[in-house]
């Protein structure tokens, strides 16, 4: 990848975890770039091309925007119009946070596996209110760093469920009811820890069904679906309990202690002894 990649630690204050600045004009954002942490744009006025992920999004006033890390964009001009957007900078705990805050397992796993980083449209006064929670962000970080990180947090939630309101309004079809019934016993620890084979079992549908439908509806794969279950599952037992972390992977149905540690550490940014020590 040739592009510029921006990262948390040279950008974003640990103790804040989130950050916020305003780029008056296109000439002024960064050239094609990717992050290793999460970002919200809006678009406070004009329009622009976004380029994306080697794709094209056409942009204008109100328009906002959830990047996730690795995303590789920039901006240009759309017919010589120039436009000014906020940038809103996270780190990756901080979203995974206000992510089980929600508890919409579904909207989260989507926002973070579509080809494309989602947006909406925002309402004017939806648009002013983020903005202005954004400059209080921007305010706040050199005089009162606690503040600061609650406000960058209280925007963070504010967004999701700007977007999990778009999601639930327009989603095209309805989960059909026996996948709805599948995900809900998945729910339950003697299943998403038994793997695949048990969900298989429970779907009672042929392989290549149940992997079609998950990535029609949930745009995912059951192996994914299932880890993601895993790791919110032994962070909890990371944080509530004394077992050591094999017995935590175990427990939590990993049996391959390397491939827990991989998958850890690319969900959450840190070793699971960091969660545990924190």
């Amino acid at each position: 990848m040739n592009e510029t990649m921006l990262t948390a630690e040279s950008l974003i204050n640990p103790k804040i975890q989130a950050n916020c600045h305003v780029v008056t004009s296109i000439k002024h954002a960064y050239p094609l770039h990717y992050h290793d942490y999460y970002e919200i744009f809006i678009i406070i006025s004009g329009k622009c091309i976004h380029r994306v992920n080697s794709q094209e999004q056409l942009l204008g006033t109100g328009t906002l925007v959830f990047m996730r890390p690795e995303d590789a964009h920039g901006y240009t001009y759309y017919n010589n119009m120039d436009c000014q957007f906020m940038n809103v900078n996270f780190y990756k705990e901080l979203v995974e946070e206000c992510f089980d805050f929600l508890g919409e397992q579904h909207f989260s796993l989507k926002l973070k596996t579509l080809e494309l980083p989602p947006y909406i449209v925002l309402p004017s006064e939806d648009m002013e209110a983020l903005i202005g929670k954004g400059e209080q962000i921007n305010l706040y970080t050199s005089i009162d760093e606690d503040k600061a990180k609650i406000l960058g947090k209280s925007f963070l939630i504010d967004a999701l469920t700007y977007l999990f309101i778009d999601y639930k309004n327009h989603k095209n079809k309805a989960i059909p009811d026996w996948f709805d019934l599948v995900l809900f016993q998945l729910q339950k620890k003697e299943n998403f820890t038994a793997g695949l084979d048990k969900l298989y079992q429970i779907s009672n549908k042929s392989t290549g069904h149940v992997n079609r439908t998950f990535r029609q509806y949930l745009n995912t794969t059951p192996t994914a679906y299932i880890n993601n279950l895993k790791l919110n599952y032994a962070k909890n037992l990371l944080i509530t309990t004394t077992l050591d972390i094999l017995e935590v992977a175990l427990e939590a149905g990993f049996e391959n202690l390397s491939h827990f540690y991989h998958l850890f550490r690319e969900k959450y940014g840190e070793s699971p002894g960091r969660v545990r020590s924190t």
